[in-house]
């Protein structure tokens, strides 16, 4: 049987799994979120579609690090106050991580939108072996002064929130990393993770485009969409 799910962002108490949680509201979704969770969808086209999406995630992420006041003259010579982001006036004060390998994907759209961005590496993978799925961090490789940085965080899927306590764990108690100046961008979520995250670290900031109805057995999210890395670097 074929179970039929209804997206979980709609339901209120969504946002209470987290305070400090973005969930993302925006037309596109439905059109690119059926593509990428369909299991007919070949590897091309799931980078398509996923990238579609992910560019829209990393310019609401970026959005949420600290901007500065700045005027400008438009052509009409009109000022117009607004405001800049450090990826623009210090991008050498971000630090994009990507928990590898599925996060290279998110990574890719980040540096489409800020090239300068410093980049950073954590593998970090669940041992599938076991029935706890639990994070097994390998290496991590981050910038010099990575700890008077803001953090980008990337990893597509937050399921159990084991990989992205590792993370955090790691970035905050090893490098010093501000909890508050972390911000943690992931395409699907589910509540169990987003709650684990919560009693652990609830001063970093999550972004997600999406939060899916929970965890099977196997701790894989439900719906969801498969292994993102295998699927998106055609791996499956």
């Amino acid at each position: 049987r074929i179970a039929a799910f209804v997206p979980l962002q709609h339901i209120t108490m969504a946002t209470s799994l987290h305070p400090n949680l973005t969930v993302m509201k925006s037309r596109a979704f439905d059109t690119l979120f059926t593509k990428i969770r369909d299991v007919e969808t070949n590897s091309g086209d799931f980078v398509h579609y996923s990238k579609r999406a992910m560019r829209l995630l990393a310019e609401e992420a970026a959005a949420h690090l600290p901007t500065s006041p700045q005027a400008v003259t438009t052509p009409t010579n009109a000022i117009y106050n607004g405001h800049l982001s450090i990826l623009d006036t210090n991008p050498d004060g971000v630090c994009a991580v990507s928990i590898v390998r599925a996060g290279d994907s998110l990574l890719e759209c980040v540096r489409e939108i800020a090239p300068s961005v410093r980049v950073g590496k954590m593998w970090i993978q669940r041992n599938e072996s076991s029935a706890d799925k639990e994070a097994v961090h390998s290496c991590t490789k981050l910038p010099k002064g990575v700890k008077d940085m803001h953090v980008l965080l990337l990893d597509p899927m937050l399921a159990t929130g084991g990989s992205a306590c590792a993370a955090l764990s790691t970035l905050i108690k090893e490098y010093d990393v501000a909890e508050e100046n972390i911000v943690f961008a992931n395409v699907i979520s589910c509540p169990e993770g987003l709650e684990f995250v919560a009693q652990h670290y609830p001063r970093i900031k999550i972004v997600t485009c999406w939060i899916d109805d929970c965890l099977n057995e196997d701790k894989y999210i439900m719906p969801g969409l498969g292994d993102y890395g295998d699927r998106f670097f055609n791996t499956v």
